[in-house]
């Protein structure tokens, strides 16, 4: 029995380097392997493979052996630095986010049934897409509004220049530009 005592404080305080506060929480031999050692190494395990996959992806390609030297390297590094005994409460926190999670998906697959969720999502799409665009329609709408309203400006802009006009080209110049703009007005209209 001292034996099996000298393993685990030589495996959790010696190379895991796990705080004897945390230690204390977890009296017995059986919660210590499953709450200090197995749940977390499954957790690291499961980001050091994300891990490592994703970076060597990056860089050579799909390549398992640098995969796995770069998994290993790491583990050995947390390990060594000291950041597993860190971040065991990280490690045990994402394990009760993952399972609550993973209860709320399923209570929610009961209810709505993953066959429908596709159907379901392609009706929440097309209802974005008829927001979207009923939004699109309300901003173009509202554009022409104030493109009409400066028109409406520069019109009487230009029949108060006509009144004050001496010569017969500058009025006729200004009766030309009010009528372009009449007729600018009323393709803006006919939009709306």
């Amino acid at each position: 029995m001292a034996t099996t005592i000298d393993l685990f404080k030589l495996l959790f305080e010696e190379i895991l380097k796990i705080d004897s506060s945390t230690l204390s929480r977890y009296t017995t031999f059986q919660d210590q392997t499953l709450y200090l050692f197995l749940i977390p190494h499954v957790i690291l395990f499961l980001f050091l493979y994300a891990f490592s996959f994703g970076i060597v992806t990056r860089i050579t390609g799909p390549h398992k052996g640098f995969s796995y030297l770069l998994g290993i390297v790491s583990y050995i590094y947390i390990v060594y630095a000291g950041w597993y005994g860190r971040l065991l409460v990280f490690f045990l926190g994402w394990l009760y986010i993952a399972l609550g999670l993973a209860i709320f998906l399923f209570f929610v697959s009961i209810i709505w049934h993953p066959a429908a969720t596709t159907a379901g999502m392609k009706l929440m799409g097309e209802v974005g897409k008829q927001i979207a665009k009923k939004t699109g329609k309300e901003h173009e709408k509202k554009a022409i509004e104030e493109e009409i309203d400066s028109i409406n400006r520069q019109i009487r802009e230009l029949e108060g220049e006509r009144g004050r006009a001496t010569e017969a080209t500058s009025r006729a110049y200004i009766e030309m530009n009010i009528s372009n703009l009449k007729a600018q007005k009323r393709a803006l209209e006919s939009r709306l």
